[in-house]
């Protein structure tokens, strides 16, 4: 079965993007992989050129948005991209026939993506036990669209609905699954945080995807990006997909 991938993007996302889609490229065989879809909320015209080189698969969605990581993380710009994300898997999923994967930017490719379809589920989401807001939107599988269709709706409705610095996609996501389990027959599947979310080096033999999450807010781009990936034990595990 192929399938493909959506990801959202800026200028200041640039080297978490190529992280992304180079380990995208080493890792998955093509003969399931269709597109590699790359929201662009204000990439360069070299960064969307580095891209576009790299593989035929590869395409890119403008949006005219031009974001750049003001605020800092939870701010404006930041919460223009999260917030956009669940509108373009609306658009998405009522236009392709394939799967689609929604992945963050910032996340890395550790084996091939088509082995999560082996999990299968009209759609899988990423569980965390233990946390008030169970599911993380950084992860998104929707398999059967005509079933998760209204589901992608309502959660897209949600997340635009809620104000205020804050992180809203995930706790919509939450408050959607939660509902949907209770109150309809989508076959919703929980995938593991270690194997579609890991972020403590190192990765384990089921860590599929690992995501350089922040365990605080930043005030730049690179003071995140250090944090995350420059002066943790992530640095050998990415410094091939950085040419």
């Amino acid at each position: 079965m192929e399938y493909s991938v959506v990801t959202t993007s800026d200028k200041s996302y640039y080297p978490h993007l190529k992280i992304l889609v180079n380990s995208i490229l080493d890792k998955c065989d093509f003969k399931y992989l269709k597109n590699i879809n790359i929201i662009d909320n204000g990439l360069t015209d070299y960064q969307k050129d580095y891209f576009l080189d790299k593989s035929d698969i590869i395409k890119i969605n403008t949006t005219g948005l031009q974001t750049n990581f003001s605020g800092g993380t939870w701010g404006d710009d930041w919460q223009k991209n999260v917030k956009g994300k669940t509108v373009h898997l609306y658009n998405m999923v009522n236009e392709l026939k394939e799967p689609l994967l929604m992945l963050d930017a910032d996340m890395l490719i550790i084996q091939d993506l088509h082995t999560l379809l082996d999990k299968g589920g009209d759609m899988q989401v990423c569980v965390r036990p233990g946390y008030p807001v169970k599911y993380i939107g950084s992860y998104f599988f929707s398999i059967n669209h005509e079933k998760t269709k209204s589901f992608v709706h309502d959660w897209m409705d949600l997340t635009q609905s809620k104000v205020g610095k804050g992180a809203h996609e995930s706790p919509s996501l939450t408050e959607c699954v939660d509902w949907y389990l209770k109150n309809t027959d989508l076959n919703i599947v929980e995938m593991e945080q270690n194997a579609v979310n890991r972020y403590h080096p190192p990765p384990t033999e089921e860590t599929v995807i690992v995501h350089f999450k922040g365990s605080r807010l930043y005030e730049t781009f690179d003071e995140q990006y250090n944090a995350r990936i420059t002066n943790s034990k992530w640095t050998t595990y990415v410094e091939d997909y950085l040419d």
